[in-house]
């Protein structure tokens, strides 16, 4: 009489049972496995193998491989978790586009709040040319008041504008 596997080894026997017929099955390129071939292979029972239903199934995922039920309904489940895969891959991608939105907020805050008041840097540049050529530099309009001799312009004093 031949010693029982139990526990971890039986669980170590189950997966590279598996992945040999799930590697077997790459190379005929249909794999077609039901649990007595498993058991057989193995060396155990059914019955034994159906208590670990769970851990079988585990080690089916692990291989990438799919599991057919007997009572035909295998293409509605494996639809059903595609569809719950896709809506977490949906949620995970959302909450990654929410943090990159955040975080495109807070570098444009951030410029904001360190940027220069661009004003302030052409102003005399602005006041100083238009005196010399008695014309706006901006639009290039000759005030009918202004003196080029007395280098009068028509260059009106930028304001900041009042924070609302």
């Amino acid at each position: 009489m031949s010693n029982q596997l139990r526990g971890k080894m039986l669980e170590d026997a189950v997966r590279k049972t598996i992945m040999q017929l799930v590697k077997e099955a790459g190379k005929k390129g249909v794999i077609k496995i039901n649990i007595s071939h498993i058991a057989e292979s193995v060396g155990t029972s059914r019955t034994t193998l159906y208590k670990m239903n769970d851990f079988v199934d585990r080690c089916i995922t692990e291989a990438k491989a799919e599991r057919r039920l007997s009572d035909g309904s295998s293409e509605r489940i494996k639809l059903e978790m595609k569809v719950k895969t896709l809506q977490e891959t949906i949620l995970g991608l959302k909450n990654k586009l929410q943090g990159i939105r955040q975080h495109h907020v807070d570098l444009y805050r951030r410029m904001y709040a360190s940027s220069s008041d661009l004003a302030e840097l052409v102003k005399s540049n602005i006041v100083l040319e238009g005196n010399d050529v008695g014309v706006c530099v901006l639009c290039g309009h000759r005030s009918q008041v202004a003196d080029v001799a007395n280098k009068r312009s028509n260059v009106v004093r930028l304001t900041k504008p009042k924070s609302t």
